[in-house]
């Protein structure tokens, strides 16, 4: 109905239509409409058995008849239905009538719609009505096979909850009820939603076009007889369930816990030091392969530990054949306090300063707990060292301490400086010290962007050329001679195992003029800190 009243074809004809009837023409209207309208019509209506029959009706007189509905002299003016059809702007509906157009027999539901001169000067003015017939049991039918189960209730109700169809039922429910029963629906009902009411399960969909709802009523024993279906068949499927869980554990029990509960009990009688305990496998699966390998380790266990026993007894023989020769550090201590006294006795002070000197160092040296010292004792055992070679040499060696006073709390590792120093002296000043020239070393301490301690070395010896400086610290020293490279390799590799990257040694250095070692170290306020920052072996830090 929507395609025909849209047609330029159907709303051409109508306006020469109405201007036919205006002017008294009804049989030039009637040609009009045939010769317009019946292809249109036919194409739209002739394969479809729904419509029974179909007119359009002008000023209360047919100008178009199809399947010869009525004749198009009949005036439809105080017809009800026209009238009715006239007062409303939508489409109109009228359900389970006799035909009041006296030419069809039986009940038929009739659809009617306004049409109006949209397109004129007067958009609420009627122009025409178009009728469509259809025979009630046919909408019944099609009503019917919607139908979710055979004995269901299906109606279709309008805006007004009136009842405009529906199927014949043998279920006591009248069609008040329907009506009032979808009215105690929510308001905001989703469609295709199913609700549950006076023992019915209700199903709601509405048309987007006519805002009728379709309304769909089951009885709840087919609910009832479906969910007993799933209990039962529920029942069973637990049933057989268990069963295969309770064979399943019978299974698991025996192939997979108990092997497992064996290989536990050996694996405690191990942990006992019984080390002949062997668990013997009784099939071929994942649990007898573990068992084997259970057995090949508790052997290579026993002959390790027998290793050990001898490797343990060897290592405590040799241990007390090496005491028998151990020079106890006291004893060398009071040696040199001996020969210190005879010194001083004979009046030769500067040998026994030096005796005083190398007793302290050896001392701080030997004796000290940890592996980590406040820099101002590590600089009291280098002030030391540096007396002895002063002593040496002399005093032709000139030393300058410029180290920071909020640096001097910090722990560093000890005997960090004297490797870096020794090297300075031996390597780098022995000529200068030799030939009577300035040989001149200065120690400094200081903080990089208040994350860092930075030790430098710096002296003005012969320097490092750049070939051997840009491989120093990258290889391991292949002979014990090479002096030079041990001391600073070793430094470095030390504070990379404590610490890791980025700390450790940087050597700036120029041929004849001078070297600066800057030692790279992490900020230790306390032994909390220094544990922190420790670096264990495999590269994990203990924090």
């Amino acid at each position: 109905m929507d395609i025909l009243s849209n047609s330029t074809t159907f709303y051409s004809f109508v306006l020469s239509g109405l201007s036919d009837i205006k002017h008294g023409d009804i049989q030039h209207a009637k040609y009009t409409g045939t010769m317009s309208l019946d292809p249109q019509i036919k194409s739209l209506f002739a394969t479809d058995d729904v419509v029974s029959a179909a007119m359009v009706v002008i000023d209360g007189r047919v100008v178009y008849s199809y399947k010869s509905f009525v004749s198009v002299t009949t005036d439809f003016k105080n017809n009800p239905i026209i009238a009715s059809t006239e007062a409303s702007p939508n489409m109109r509906w009228f359900s389970n009538q006799l035909t009041p157009f006296g030419v069809f027999e039986g009940k038929y539901s009739i659809i009617t719609k306004n049409i109006y001169n949209i397109m004129g000067n007067n958009p609420s003015e009627s122009l025409c009505q178009i009728i469509l017939l259809v025979k009630q049991q046919t909408m019944n039918d099609l009503l019917s096979n919607q139908l979710r189960f055979s004995d269901s209730i299906i109606r279709v109700l309008d805006t007004d909850n009136t009842v405009i169809a529906g199927n014949d039922h043998l279920l006591p429910i009248s069609d008040h009820r329907i009506a009032s029963m979808t009215q105690q629906l929510p308001p905001n009902q989703s469609l295709d939603n199913i609700s549950y009411l006076d023992n019915f399960f209700v199903l709601l969909n509405k048309s987007n076009v006519t805002n009728w709802r379709i309304v769909q009523l089951s009885s709840s024993k087919h609910v009832t007889e479906a969910s007993s279906a799933i209990i039962l068949f529920s029942i069973i499927l637990v049933v057989a369930l268990l069963m295969l869980m309770i064979l399943f554990s019978f299974f698991i029990s025996k192939e997979i816990l108990l092997p497992i509960k064996r290989l536990a009990n050996a694996m405690k009688k191990v942990g006992e030091m019984n080390i002949k305990m062997a668990v013997a496998p009784n099939s071929k699966n994942e649990i007898s392969q573990i068992a084997s390998g259970f057995n090949q380790m508790v052997e290579r266990i026993d002959n390790l530990f027998r290793h050990t026993i001898e490797i343990e007894h060897q290592k405590r023989k040799s241990e007390i054949d090496m005491l028998k020769y151990q020079i106890n550090p006291h004893f060398l201590y009071n040696t040199i306090n001996s020969i210190r006294f005879s010194a001083m006795k004979h009046k030769d002070e500067t040998t026994a300063h030096m005796l005083v000197t190398l007793s302290r160092l050896l001392r701080n040296t030997l004796s000290h707990p940890s592996n980590v010292i406040a820099l101002r004792e590590e600089m009291q055992n280098i002030q030391d060292y540096i007396r002895l070679q002063q002593l040496r040499y002399d005093n032709q060696l000139h030393v300058e301490y410029q180290i920071e006073e909020y640096t001097s709390h910090l722990l560093v590792p000890h005997m960090i400086l004297q490797p870096i120093v020794e090297n300075s002296i031996m390597h780098g000043l022995n000529h200068n010290l030799n030939t009577g020239a300035k040989a001149s070393i200065i120690l400094s301490s200081y903080l990089k962007n208040n994350t860092t301690l930075v030790l430098s070395v710096h002296d003005n010896g012969i320097g490092i050329s750049r070939s051997i400086k840009d491989n120093l610290l990258d290889h391991q020293p292949t002979t014990t001679s090479d002096s030079l490279r041990i001391g600073f390799v070793n430094i470095h590799k030390r504070i990379r195992l404590q610490y890791g990257e980025p700390y450790g040694i940087e050597i700036e250095s120029v041929a004849s003029s001078f070297t600066n070692v800057y030692i790279i170290l992490p900020i230790l306020n306390n032994m909390e800190d220094a544990d922190a920052h420790f670096i264990g072996e495999g590269g994990a830090s203990y924090r």
